[in-house]
Protein backbone atom coordinates (compact mmCIF):
# COMPACT_ATOMS: atom_id res chain seq x y z
CA UNK A 1 0.00 0.00 0.00
CA UNK A 2 1.56 3.33 -0.72
CA UNK A 3 0.08 7.00 -1.20
CA UNK A 4 -0.39 7.91 -4.87
CA UNK A 5 -1.69 11.25 -4.36
CA UNK A 6 -2.85 14.01 -1.87
CA UNK A 7 -5.00 17.23 -1.92
CA UNK A 8 -5.14 19.24 0.78
CA UNK A 9 -6.81 22.59 1.51
CA UNK A 10 -7.37 24.72 4.30
CA UNK A 11 -4.36 23.52 6.82
CA UNK A 12 -2.12 25.69 8.57
CA UNK A 13 -1.18 27.85 6.05
CA UNK A 14 -1.75 26.03 2.95
CA UNK A 15 -4.66 27.18 0.44
CA UNK A 16 -4.38 24.39 -1.88
CA UNK A 17 -1.78 21.78 -1.97
CA UNK A 18 -1.82 18.91 -5.01
CA UNK A 19 0.26 16.23 -5.86
CA UNK A 20 1.42 12.95 -6.88
CA UNK A 21 3.85 10.92 -5.22
CA UNK A 22 6.44 7.99 -5.94
CA UNK A 23 6.69 4.59 -4.19
CA UNK A 24 10.13 5.11 -3.22
CA UNK A 25 11.46 8.22 -1.83
CA UNK A 26 9.95 11.46 -1.99
CA UNK A 27 12.27 14.89 -1.21
CA UNK A 28 10.40 17.87 -0.13
CA UNK A 29 12.64 21.14 -0.40
CA UNK A 30 12.19 24.26 0.30
CA UNK A 31 13.19 27.20 2.79
CA UNK A 32 11.64 27.65 6.53
CA UNK A 33 7.77 28.52 6.25
CA UNK A 34 6.54 27.14 2.73
CA UNK A 35 4.65 24.08 4.02
CA UNK A 36 7.11 21.21 3.98
CA UNK A 37 6.24 20.27 7.44
CA UNK A 38 2.23 20.58 6.85
CA UNK A 39 2.38 18.10 4.09
CA UNK A 40 4.13 15.20 6.46
CA UNK A 41 1.04 16.47 8.72
CA UNK A 42 -1.39 15.46 6.45
CA UNK A 43 -0.40 12.52 5.56
CA UNK A 44 -0.12 11.61 9.21
CA UNK A 45 -3.61 13.16 9.52
CA UNK A 46 -4.90 10.25 7.18
CA UNK A 47 -2.64 7.62 9.47
CA UNK A 48 -4.41 8.21 12.80
CA UNK A 49 -6.53 11.20 12.19
CA UNK A 50 -4.37 13.99 14.10
CA UNK A 51 -1.32 15.86 13.37
CA UNK A 52 2.08 14.33 15.37
CA UNK A 53 2.85 18.16 16.54
CA UNK A 54 1.82 17.77 20.22
CA UNK A 55 1.32 21.75 20.96
CA UNK A 56 -0.49 22.49 17.82
CA UNK A 57 -3.09 19.44 16.91
CA UNK A 58 -6.43 21.55 17.62
CA UNK A 59 -4.49 24.39 15.33
CA UNK A 60 -4.28 22.64 11.89
CA UNK A 61 -7.40 24.82 10.42
CA UNK A 62 -6.23 27.91 8.19
CA UNK A 63 -6.77 31.11 9.61
CA UNK A 64 -10.04 32.50 8.92
CA UNK A 65 -11.24 29.72 7.81
CA UNK A 66 -14.27 27.40 8.71
CA UNK A 67 -13.52 23.80 6.39
CA UNK A 68 -10.44 21.77 5.91
CA UNK A 69 -10.07 18.92 3.91
CA UNK A 70 -7.31 15.89 3.67
CA UNK A 71 -7.89 13.61 0.41
CA UNK A 72 -5.14 10.65 -0.21
CA UNK A 73 -5.23 7.82 -2.88
CA UNK A 74 -3.62 4.95 -2.39
CA UNK A 75 -2.92 2.08 -4.56
CA UNK A 76 -4.28 -1.10 -2.73
CA UNK A 77 -6.35 -4.12 -3.14
CA UNK A 78 -8.84 -2.69 -0.18
CA UNK A 79 -8.29 1.14 0.65
CA UNK A 80 -8.25 3.21 -2.59
CA UNK A 81 -9.42 6.82 -0.73
CA UNK A 82 -8.76 8.08 2.75
CA UNK A 83 -10.82 11.27 3.19
CA UNK A 84 -10.58 13.84 6.41
CA UNK A 85 -12.90 16.72 6.73
CA UNK A 86 -13.17 18.89 9.67
CA UNK A 87 -15.32 22.28 9.97
CA UNK A 88 -15.82 24.28 13.51
CA UNK A 89 -18.10 21.84 15.32
CA UNK A 90 -16.78 18.16 13.84
CA UNK A 91 -14.71 15.83 11.85
CA UNK A 92 -15.66 13.33 9.26
CA UNK A 93 -13.09 10.39 8.51
CA UNK A 94 -14.01 8.13 5.28
CA UNK A 95 -12.07 5.06 3.89
CA UNK A 96 -13.65 4.57 0.86
CA UNK A 97 -17.38 5.33 0.93
CA UNK A 98 -17.62 3.92 4.55
CA UNK A 99 -17.91 6.33 7.07
CA UNK A 100 -15.68 5.69 10.43
CA UNK A 101 -16.89 6.13 13.85
CA UNK A 102 -14.19 4.68 15.93
CA UNK A 103 -10.60 5.98 15.83
CA UNK A 104 -9.26 2.12 16.31
CA UNK A 105 -11.02 1.39 13.07
CA UNK A 106 -8.61 3.96 11.17
CA UNK A 107 -5.13 2.83 13.36
CA UNK A 108 -3.50 0.23 11.24
CA UNK A 109 -4.98 0.84 8.00
CA UNK A 110 -2.29 3.34 6.51
CA UNK A 111 0.18 2.98 9.23
CA UNK A 112 3.14 5.95 9.43
CA UNK A 113 5.80 6.12 11.43
CA UNK A 114 6.74 9.93 11.94
CA UNK A 115 10.51 12.01 12.63
CA UNK A 116 10.22 15.17 14.07
CA UNK A 117 12.28 17.19 15.53
CA UNK A 118 10.36 17.23 18.77
CA UNK A 119 10.90 13.22 18.59
CA UNK A 120 14.36 14.41 20.17
CA UNK A 121 12.71 13.32 23.59
CA UNK A 122 12.10 10.33 23.04
CA UNK A 123 16.33 9.82 23.87
CA UNK A 124 17.08 13.00 25.43
CA UNK A 125 13.42 13.52 27.69
CA UNK A 126 11.97 11.77 30.36
CA UNK A 127 10.51 8.05 31.20
CA UNK A 128 7.07 9.12 29.80
CA UNK A 129 7.83 9.95 27.04
CA UNK A 130 10.01 6.82 26.25
CA UNK A 131 6.69 4.85 27.70
CA UNK A 132 4.54 6.86 25.19
CA UNK A 133 6.86 5.91 22.36
CA UNK A 134 6.41 2.08 23.34
CA UNK A 135 2.63 2.61 23.52
CA UNK A 136 2.42 4.30 20.42
CA UNK A 137 4.23 1.20 18.61
CA UNK A 138 2.54 -1.49 20.34
CA UNK A 139 -1.31 -0.03 19.88
CA UNK A 140 -0.69 0.12 15.93
CA UNK A 141 0.70 -3.42 15.98
CA UNK A 142 -1.98 -4.46 18.30
CA UNK A 143 -5.62 -3.61 18.52
CA UNK A 144 -5.77 -5.52 22.07
CA UNK A 145 -3.54 -3.56 23.12
CA UNK A 146 -4.40 -0.09 21.62
CA UNK A 147 -7.86 -1.13 24.40
CA UNK A 148 -5.77 -2.29 27.01
CA UNK A 149 -4.01 0.67 27.41
CA UNK A 150 -6.67 3.24 26.64
CA UNK A 151 -9.02 1.18 29.55
CA UNK A 152 -5.44 0.85 32.01
CA UNK A 153 -4.82 4.76 31.60
CA UNK A 154 -8.50 5.49 32.33
CA UNK A 155 -8.68 3.23 35.15
CA UNK A 156 -5.47 4.86 36.56
CA UNK A 157 -6.54 8.10 36.26
CA UNK A 158 -9.98 7.07 38.39
CA UNK A 159 -7.75 5.60 40.84
CA UNK A 160 -4.99 8.59 41.31
CA UNK A 161 -8.52 11.22 41.39
CA UNK A 162 -9.33 8.97 44.64
CA UNK A 163 -6.50 8.79 46.30
CA UNK A 164 -5.67 12.52 45.71
CA UNK A 165 -9.17 13.21 46.99
CA UNK A 166 -8.32 10.91 50.11
CA UNK A 167 -11.04 7.86 49.97
CA UNK A 168 -10.88 4.88 51.96
CA UNK A 169 -10.06 1.55 50.15
CA UNK A 170 -13.07 0.09 50.06
CA UNK A 171 -13.77 2.91 47.29
CA UNK A 172 -10.38 2.11 45.44
CA UNK A 173 -10.77 -1.63 45.66
CA UNK A 174 -13.34 -1.91 43.19
CA UNK A 175 -11.64 -0.08 41.14
CA UNK A 176 -8.43 -1.76 41.82
CA UNK A 177 -10.09 -5.01 40.56
CA UNK A 178 -10.54 -3.75 37.07
CA UNK A 179 -7.19 -2.48 36.98
CA UNK A 180 -5.19 -5.45 37.44
CA UNK A 181 -6.19 -7.87 34.77
CA UNK A 182 -5.90 -5.20 32.31
CA UNK A 183 -2.49 -4.93 33.90
CA UNK A 184 -0.89 -7.64 33.19
CA UNK A 185 -1.71 -8.08 30.10
CA UNK A 186 -0.08 -4.82 29.14
CA UNK A 187 2.75 -6.07 31.01
CA UNK A 188 2.62 -9.44 28.87
CA UNK A 189 2.39 -7.73 25.37
CA UNK A 190 4.98 -5.38 26.50
CA UNK A 191 7.44 -7.84 27.56
CA UNK A 192 7.20 -9.78 24.10
CA UNK A 193 7.59 -6.44 22.31
CA UNK A 194 10.85 -5.52 23.68
CA UNK A 195 12.76 -8.59 23.64
CA UNK A 196 11.89 -8.49 19.32
CA UNK A 197 12.29 -4.56 19.30
CA UNK A 198 16.05 -5.34 20.69
CA UNK A 199 16.68 -8.16 18.21
CA UNK A 200 15.80 -5.98 15.21
CA UNK A 201 17.36 -2.95 16.36
CA UNK A 202 20.97 -4.97 17.13
CA UNK A 203 20.55 -5.99 13.44
CA UNK A 204 19.92 -2.06 12.17
CA UNK A 205 22.52 -0.75 14.69
CA UNK A 206 25.30 -3.52 13.49
CA UNK A 207 24.14 -2.56 9.31
CA UNK A 208 25.04 0.76 10.42
CA UNK A 209 28.77 -0.55 10.91
CA UNK A 210 29.36 1.76 13.97
CA UNK A 211 31.75 0.07 15.85
CA UNK A 212 29.97 0.53 19.34
CA UNK A 213 27.79 -1.18 21.28
CA UNK A 214 24.14 -0.65 22.00
CA UNK A 215 21.60 -1.24 24.29
CA UNK A 216 17.91 -0.78 24.78
CA UNK A 217 17.40 -1.29 28.55
CA UNK A 218 13.97 -2.29 29.64
CA UNK A 219 13.41 -2.05 33.48
CA UNK A 220 9.97 -3.89 34.93
CA UNK A 221 8.53 -4.75 38.28
CA UNK A 222 5.67 -6.66 36.10
CA UNK A 223 3.57 -9.62 38.02
CA UNK A 224 2.17 -12.21 35.71
CA UNK A 225 -0.10 -13.35 38.54
CA UNK A 226 -3.25 -10.89 39.33
CA UNK A 227 -4.02 -11.62 43.28
CA UNK A 228 0.03 -10.76 43.82
CA UNK A 229 -0.80 -7.31 41.78
CA UNK A 230 -3.73 -6.94 43.93
CA UNK A 231 -1.90 -7.71 47.21
CA UNK A 232 0.80 -4.98 46.45
CA UNK A 233 -2.01 -2.28 45.54
CA UNK A 234 -3.38 -2.97 48.87
CA UNK A 235 0.02 -2.90 50.90
CA UNK A 236 0.95 0.10 49.56
CA UNK A 237 -2.55 2.13 49.42
CA UNK A 238 -1.41 4.21 52.73
CA UNK A 239 1.37 5.50 51.02
CA UNK A 240 -0.24 5.78 47.82
CA UNK A 241 -3.10 7.94 49.26
CA UNK A 242 -0.04 10.36 50.97
CA UNK A 243 1.28 11.31 47.79
CA UNK A 244 -1.83 10.50 45.79
CA UNK A 245 -0.74 8.82 42.82
CA UNK A 246 -0.05 5.01 42.53
CA UNK A 247 3.25 4.02 42.49
CA UNK A 248 3.25 0.40 41.00
CA UNK A 249 2.21 -0.69 37.90
CA UNK A 250 2.94 -0.66 33.83
CA UNK A 251 2.99 3.03 34.05
CA UNK A 252 6.11 2.96 36.32
CA UNK A 253 8.29 1.01 33.85
CA UNK A 254 11.71 2.36 33.07
CA UNK A 255 13.24 2.83 29.66
CA UNK A 256 17.06 3.35 29.00
CA UNK A 257 19.28 3.31 26.33
CA UNK A 258 22.80 3.21 26.58
CA UNK A 259 25.66 3.00 23.55
CA UNK A 260 29.02 1.71 24.56
CA UNK A 261 27.72 1.55 28.22
CA UNK A 262 27.34 5.06 28.48
CA UNK A 263 23.66 6.63 28.94
CA UNK A 264 22.70 8.45 25.50
CA UNK A 265 20.02 10.84 27.53
CA UNK A 266 23.31 12.39 29.12
CA UNK A 267 26.69 11.70 27.35
CA UNK A 268 25.74 12.18 23.95
CA UNK A 269 26.29 14.53 21.20
CA UNK A 270 23.11 16.18 19.55
CA UNK A 271 23.97 14.04 15.96
CA UNK A 272 24.62 10.77 18.07
CA UNK A 273 21.32 11.39 19.57
CA UNK A 274 19.65 12.29 15.84
CA UNK A 275 21.13 9.11 14.37
CA UNK A 276 20.24 6.76 17.78
CA UNK A 277 17.00 8.16 17.35
CA UNK A 278 16.06 7.78 13.72
CA UNK A 279 17.58 4.15 14.00
CA UNK A 280 14.89 3.76 16.38
CA UNK A 281 12.42 4.76 13.58
CA UNK A 282 13.72 2.27 11.27
CA UNK A 283 13.41 -0.76 13.55
CA UNK A 284 10.11 0.57 14.56
CA UNK A 285 8.93 0.70 10.68
CA UNK A 286 10.59 -3.02 10.58
CA UNK A 287 8.62 -4.22 13.35
CA UNK A 288 5.44 -3.11 12.29
CA UNK A 289 5.79 -4.73 8.89
CA UNK A 290 6.34 -7.63 10.43
CA UNK A 291 3.75 -7.58 12.67
CA UNK A 292 1.49 -6.33 10.10
CA UNK A 293 2.11 -7.54 6.84
CA UNK A 294 2.00 -3.61 6.14
CA UNK A 295 4.54 -1.46 4.93
CA UNK A 296 4.69 1.74 6.89
CA UNK A 297 5.36 5.05 4.94
CA UNK A 298 8.23 7.20 6.57
CA UNK A 299 7.60 10.71 7.17
CA UNK A 300 11.19 12.25 8.17
CA UNK A 301 10.64 15.85 9.01
CA UNK A 302 13.99 17.93 8.53
CA UNK A 303 15.94 14.75 8.58
CA UNK A 304 19.40 15.99 7.88
CA UNK A 305 19.81 18.47 10.34
CA UNK A 306 22.17 17.80 13.26
CA UNK A 307 23.29 14.77 11.19
CA UNK A 308 26.97 14.96 9.34
CA UNK A 309 27.34 14.15 5.85
CA UNK A 310 28.34 10.14 6.95
CA UNK A 311 25.46 9.59 9.44
CA UNK A 312 23.23 10.88 6.88
CA UNK A 313 24.05 8.76 3.99
CA UNK A 314 24.23 5.55 6.26
CA UNK A 315 20.73 6.43 7.37
CA UNK A 316 19.58 6.60 3.85
CA UNK A 317 20.94 3.08 3.47
CA UNK A 318 19.11 1.54 5.74
CA UNK A 319 16.07 2.75 4.03
CA UNK A 320 14.78 -0.11 1.91
CA UNK A 321 13.70 0.18 -1.07
CA UNK A 322 10.31 -1.31 -0.20
CA UNK A 323 9.32 1.72 2.13
CA UNK A 324 7.62 4.88 0.66
CA UNK A 325 9.26 7.54 2.18
CA UNK A 326 8.46 11.18 2.51
CA UNK A 327 11.90 13.58 3.53
CA UNK A 328 11.76 17.24 4.35
CA UNK A 329 14.70 19.77 3.94
CA UNK A 330 16.31 23.24 3.59
CA UNK A 331 19.64 21.35 2.38
CA UNK A 332 20.24 23.23 -0.88
CA UNK A 333 23.02 20.27 -1.19
CA UNK A 334 21.19 17.28 -0.23
CA UNK A 335 21.32 15.64 -3.58
CA UNK A 336 24.88 14.28 -2.29
CA UNK A 337 23.85 12.42 -0.11
CA UNK A 338 22.03 9.39 -1.78
CA UNK A 339 23.70 7.31 -4.24
CA UNK A 340 20.69 7.42 -6.71
CA UNK A 341 19.71 10.74 -6.52
CA UNK A 342 17.31 9.72 -9.81
CA UNK A 343 15.31 7.62 -8.36
CA UNK A 344 14.36 9.99 -5.88
CA UNK A 345 11.26 11.88 -6.48
CA UNK A 346 12.19 15.89 -6.10
CA UNK A 347 9.91 18.18 -5.31
CA UNK A 348 11.11 21.66 -4.71
CA UNK A 349 8.05 23.41 -2.72
CA UNK A 350 7.63 27.03 -3.36
CA UNK A 351 4.94 29.09 -1.22
CA UNK A 352 3.34 29.75 -4.43
CA UNK A 353 2.70 25.68 -4.53
CA UNK A 354 0.73 25.84 -1.20
CA UNK A 355 -1.76 28.45 -2.77
CA UNK A 356 -3.16 26.29 -6.18
CA UNK A 357 -1.87 23.18 -7.40
CA UNK A 358 1.26 22.11 -7.69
Amino acid sequence: MFLKSIEIENVRSISLYKNQFSKGINLIYGKNGVGKTTILEAIHTLSISKSFRSGNRKNMLKNETDFMSIVGKFSDNFIKKIAFRKNLEKQKIMLDDTLITKLSDLIGVFPSIVLSPEDIDIVSGGNQTRLTYINKILSTISKEYLINIAMYNKILKIRNNLLKNQKPYNEVIIWDEQLVPIGVKVWQERKLFFKEFLNEFNKTWKNSNLNSDVMLDYKTTSVTDSIKFLDILSEGFEKDSLRGFTGFGPHKDKINFFVNNIDIKNQASQGEKKFFLTLLKITEAKLVYTKTKKRPVLLLDDLFAKLDKSRGKKVLNLIEDGYQTFITTTDNTVDTYFNNFDKVNFMHLKKENTCFAA
